[in-house]
């Protein structure tokens, strides 16, 4: 900004304001009052259209100023006073401090003088950087090239600067991270024969793309993968550790290993760790393969409930099983009866967290029981005259439309309304697809925990499943990736080892502009995935659900659902 400035009150002339002018190249002079505060501008030409239309040169500019003008702070940075001299179009600005008082004036002209120190600046850190380093437009466009980039691909820079990285450097897939909006960081990748990690930052202005960053390490990284191998055994240490935490509260996640960094994911992990502090009952919605069971753990693990965790899957058990699994009996209570009585769910739980997943399958009959426990915080054993007072922590948890199951008279509104005290909806993969990497990461170390030898993901086949709008979510994914696992022949993940998504069913999910298809689509979908497994398997359910990557319970209460029987298939 400049600091020689010169500042006039509104009771001054025209002819003094004017003679003013004419000691500044400045086109603004700021209007201050008797305490040197700024009340408003006035432009240079202002005063000459004034001094042209009114007769007398010795009318004050009270009346003609601008009173509450855009200013700028000291402390502003060049891009902030770019962005609000663009926003309000206006061509200087004065410079106030705390109170009000003017210490400058700035003007495009100015900025664009520091833009151009900027990016002077910029060019001498690239120059120097290890890495191989270009900076591109929206368009994808290269607008800056460091060295280590064209000694990487043997060019010069005349001949990639200006240029569409779409047409030189495809591999890179820049476009789709403009696109989309996600950053990648350190995916593997084979350049130009070197082993290397790609690291795409989109910059943004306003909530939009307007150009990226991209990054190409492919130098020293012997010594950063023995750093990250350190880095691992320390996690492993760590790992142990917290699993002998959880296992001792009866879970095995957190709120840590729900993967993802999104605004939206976020929102609900603050929530989830809220609804941990009370004994509120908690509802939690989501689609099928949204993460609702890592919620619940998370929940229960994040409490100071010392009992353990205990999930029901209202959809799994068979009806006639439901009440003696929920409330446990006596010795004796029934023909067939377990010698010595079993404790229920809800008994086990005592202290600590019962898990209701499925609860919109749960029968009416037993939602009144269910209702009367949540009430009155106790229950009977079937068969016995005892009183269990329960310290209990409820969680509830669903895939279907809650809300519709009430209107439709399939679940009871009074014990919708005792649940649904601290609610958490949880997002669907396609919503927070930023998430995805971190996502991918977390999925590739439990595959290695199961066995397998996996170093990574490239950022081909990254950027593929970033396609996809995953209807199945996080639990698609998942088999996806073990399903790739299984089929790669080097250490990596690659592109070739993903499947081929349909771009068709693609921009159909996506546009979700008809929620009630969308929903058939997954039905038939999932009905004939289940179908398809059962022929594989030759009607051999535990051999299906294994194909299927879920458990038998699942598959029984699917069967159910879709009302399949061995005629089927």
């Amino acid at each position: 900004m400049t600091t020689n400035f010169i500042c006039c009150m509104k009771d001054q002339s025209l002819k003094e304001v004017h003679s003013l002018f004419i000691k500044t190249h400045s086109n603004i002079l700021p209007v201050i009052d008797e305490s040197n505060r700024l009340i408003g501008i006035i432009t240079r030409n202002k005063i000459f259209q004034l001094l042209i239309t009114i007769p007398s040169f010795d009318t004050t500019i009270e009346q003609y100023y601008t009173s509450s003008p855009i200013f700028l702070h000291p402390t502003d940075s060049v891009e902030e006073t770019r962005r609000l001299l663009l926003k309000y179009n206006v061509g200087h600005a004065p410079v106030v401090n705390n109170e009000m008082e003017p210490v400058g004036v700035v003007s495009t002209k100015q900025l664009l003088s520091s833009y151009s120190l900027v990016y002077s600046q910029l060019s001498s850190v690239l120059e120097i950087a290890y890495d191989a380093i270009i900076l591109v437009n929206k368009k994808a466009e290269i607008t800056m090239v460091n060295k280590g980039f064209t000694d990487l691909f043997g060019l010069k820079s005349k001949d990639v600067l200006h240029k569409c990285t779409t047409d030189l450097f495809p591999e890179l897939e820049i476009e789709s991270v403009i696109r989309s909006g996600i950053s990648i960081h350190n995916t593997p990748q084979i350049i130009e024969g070197y082993q290397s990690l790609i690291s795409i930052l989109p910059i943004k202005e306003n909530g939009k793309v307007n150009s990226a960053i991209c990054k190409v390490t492919f130098r020293g990284l012997t010594q950063l993968h023995e750093a990250l191998s350190k880095v691992k055994k320390l996690e492993k240490q760590i790992s142990y550790y917290q699993n002998e935490i959880n296992e001792l509260k009866g879970t095995k996640y957190t709120f840590f290993d729900i993967a993802g960094e999104s605004d939206t994911l976020r929102k609900v992990k603050h929530e989830a760790n809220l609804a941990s502090k009370s004994m509120s009952t908690v509802l939690i919605i989501g689609e099928s393969g949204t993460g609702k069971e890592l919620f619940a753990q998370g929940i229960h693990a994040a409490s100071g409930q010392t009992g353990s965790f205990v999930q029901v899957n209202c959809a799994a058990i068979p009806p006639e099983l439901l009440e003696s699994e929920f409330f446990g009996y006596s010795d004796g209570a029934f023909t067939g009866a377990k010698k010595g009585g079993m404790k229920g769910k809800f008994e086990l739980a005592q202290n600590g967290t019962i898990f209701l997943d499925e609860i919109g399958d749960m029968s009416l009959p037993l939602q009144t029981k269910i209702l009367r426990v949540l009430q009155e915080k106790e229950l009977q054993p079937i068969g016995s005259s005892k009183t269990i007072h329960l310290n209990t922590k409820i969680i509830a948890a669903t895939n279907q439309n809650i809300e519709q199951l009430v209107a439709e008279g399939k679940f009871r509104e009074d014990l919708y309304y005792r649940l649904n005290i601290m609610r958490l909806n949880i997002p669907p993969l396609r919503e927070r697809i930023e998430d995805l990497p971190d996502i991918i990461q977390t999925i590739i170390k439990r595959l290695n925990q199961g066995g397998f030898f996996i170093k990574g993901v490239t950022h081909s086949a990254v950027t593929k499943l970033m396609k996809h709008s995953w209807p199945g979510n996080v639990r698609e994914l998942q088999n996806v990736l073990e399903r790739a696992a299984n089929l790669k022949t080097g250490d990596y993940i690659d592109a070739d080892e993903i499947p081929a998504f349909n771009s068709l069913q693609q921009e159909k999910f996506i546009s979700q502009k008809v929620p009630s298809s969308y929903k058939d689509r997954m039905v038939s979908t999932e009905k004939d995935m289940i179908i398809s497994a059962l022929k594989v398997a030759r009607g051999n359910k535990t051999k299906a659900s294994e194909i299927l990557g879920i458990s038998r319970p699942w598959l029984y209460a699917k069967m159910k659902k879709f009302q399949l029987d061995s005629h089927t298939y």
